[in-house]
């Protein structure tokens, strides 16, 4: 396999960081990419489920799984309703096909490459 020269290196990652879909899915992956919010949108994708059920599921803290929901929420990857006094959690869909799209052209983008 042939190296990388330092300015193709240099090309590839100001590439990178000026493009915002690039971003948005390093963000992403590094969201979904912690094992207890992984573990969370996977019970999520099941059902919506209340903030205790999940903890229960979990068998987390509820401080931990309130701080993970928090973080997917500012995200998008999930949103809320009301159910009674409590709120009750499910996934956004809109959210994960705007990642997948995002995948799918960087994917496009790295086997259309000549590297």
């Amino acid at each position: 396999m042939e190296e990388f020269s330092k300015n193709k290196i240099k090309t590839i990652k100001k590439e990178i960081k000026k493009n915002n879909s690039y971003k948005f899915l390093r963000e992403c992956m590094g969201i979904i990419g912690n094992k207890d919010r992984f573990l969370i949108l996977n019970l999520l994708n099941n059902k919506p489920c209340l903030l205790s059920d999940i903890e229960k599921s979990l068998n987390k803290s509820q401080p931990s799984i309130s701080h993970h929901i928090r973080i997917l929420e500012k995200h998008k990857f999930i949103h809320s309703s009301k159910k009674g006094k409590f709120k009750e959690y499910s996934i956004s869909r809109e959210q994960f096909a705007k990642l997948l799209n995002v995948w799918n052209q960087w994917f496009h983008v790295i086997r259309s490459k000549d590297y």
